[in-house]
């Protein structure tokens, strides 16, 4: 079976003899499950609402996906920059605010980006930063180290306590998803990988588990950190050792807020936003 589908989904589909069809979770028709997934979610919006209170300038969203922290911020008049590697996924934010003056899509590997400025906030929401292995964070690290203004704050999420628990065993469980036509439920398989330092996910729609049939198995592969390794690495990056503070959610999940600020600026840093 794919390398991209858990060893558990992949003794099912065997079992009623279906045939599985990848779908990255951030592409493509993997883009509009994620919305139905996650687009409801409020967590993390009234932190960084809270933050962008205290700057002036444009904000920087790194990994924005579909906008769910882009979109609030826009609306309570902050102007935006949005990048993300998926122009699927910044597709469901430019149809959420067309035409839109107060932000800016860009399409961009968040491990590999140069703007022509810098920023007073850069934030990375929904836990986006365990799509990065070591490598991939110290890129970021230096990319948002470079686009960071004087006195800047960068900050991002990561989840803890419980809910980091539920991260690191493997899992299977039906979910509820809302569909067009009404709710749907979905069977989610996680499976740890690399002596558990990633877990590999899938969702599948129960309905499509038939004989014979073809099934959309959507997929995303993440690291599992924690807010110490996090902020161990930011500090090696040049960063001010990061305040942690809890994100309020409604769900009862735990969610940390790292925030920290640039150190001193190199000059490369300069040529980089020139």
């Amino acid at each position: 079976m794919p390398d991209l589908i858990t060893e558990a989904l992949s003794a099912r589909l065997d079992g009623v003899g279906a045939v599985p069809r990848e779908q990255d979770l951030y592409a493509g028709t993997g883009t509009d499950f994620y919305e139905r997934l996650v687009g409801h979610d409020r967590a993390e919006i009234r932190e960084v609402l809270a933050l962008a209170r205290h700057v002036e300038g444009p904000i920087l969203d790194v990994a924005a996906g579909g906008g769910r922290l882009t979109i609030p911020l826009v609306r309570s008049g902050r102007r935006v920059t949005a990048i993300d590697l998926s122009d699927d996924m910044l597709a469901h934010l430019r149809r959420a605010v067309p035409d839109h003056s107060m932000v800016e899509c860009v399409v961009a590997d968040m491990r590999d980006f140069s703007l022509g400025r810098r920023y007073e906030l850069v934030i990375v929401g929904a836990t986006s930063i365990t799509l990065l292995d070591r490598a991939g964070r110290s890129r970021l690290y230096a990319n948002v180290h470079r686009h960071l203004a004087a006195g800047g704050v960068f900050a991002f999420t990561v989840a803890a306590g419980s809910s980091a628990a539920t991260l690191t065993v493997p899992r299977e469980e039906e979910i509820v998803v809302p569909g067009p036509d009404g709710d749907e439920i979905y069977l989610f398989s996680q499976q740890m990988e690399e002596d558990g330092a990633a877990r590999l996910v899938n969702w599948v729609r129960a309905s499509d588990l038939v004989d014979g049939g073809e099934v959309t198995v959507f997929t995303s592969r993440l690291r599992v950190l924690t807010p110490e390794v996090l902020s161990r690495e930011l500090v090696d990056a040049g960063f001010a050792e990061p305040a942690v503070f809890p994100v309020r959610t409604d769900s009862g999940a735990e969610i940390l807020l790292l925030k920290t600020s640039a150190g001193p600026r190199k000059a490369a840093d300069d040529d980089a936003v020139e």
